[in-house]
């Protein structure tokens, strides 16, 4: 399957990949390696509450998903974030975006939690699209402060 779990190994993709992310998502950034590679290895240590995966097409990483695990008290059980998802602009609509979305919901039911979420920009339409087509519904507003 091309969808597997991401490897240190595939870290310089990841960064092209959220650099596009953040492109679409808030004007852009730049995203440094060794950063990016200190927060994986922040999350690696922590397996219960971090999955992140890949999507690899004859070699190349060409999609990433990252998945968030928590508790609150009103889901007992937990809840299932989708942090990022892209997919690299030469492969939308390939069913990539499909395929990592069903690796989250699979780790989601077999760590048993409650729900899936997923949020965006209310801007990024054809992200909405994405996820109401793959079946999420509106169910609140999320409000966002960012920090310098």
């Amino acid at each position: 399957m091309p969808v597997r779990s991401c490897e240190e190994k595939d870290l310089p993709a990841v960064v092209e990949l959220i650099t596009q992310l953040a492109e679409v998502a808030t004007g852009g950034k730049d995203f440094e390696l060794s950063k990016l590679r200190d927060i994986y290895v922040k999350m690696a240590a922590q397996p219960d509450t971090y999955a992140n995966y890949v999507y690899e097409l004859d070699g190349r990483v060409v999609g990433f998903i990252s998945i968030v695990f928590y508790m609150t008290f009103f889901h007992r059980v937990g809840t299932a974030q989708v942090n990022e998802l892209v997919v690299n602009d030469g492969y939308r609509g390939k069913g990539i975006g499909h395929d990592l979305m069903k690796a989250a919901e699979e780790e989601a039911k077999r760590r048993k939690v409650d729900e899936l979420e997923v949020g965006t920009e209310k801007d990024n339409l054809p992200a909405q699209k994405f996820y109401r087509k793959y079946g999420f519904d509106e169910e609140y507003v999320l409000f966002g402060m960012e920090f310098d």
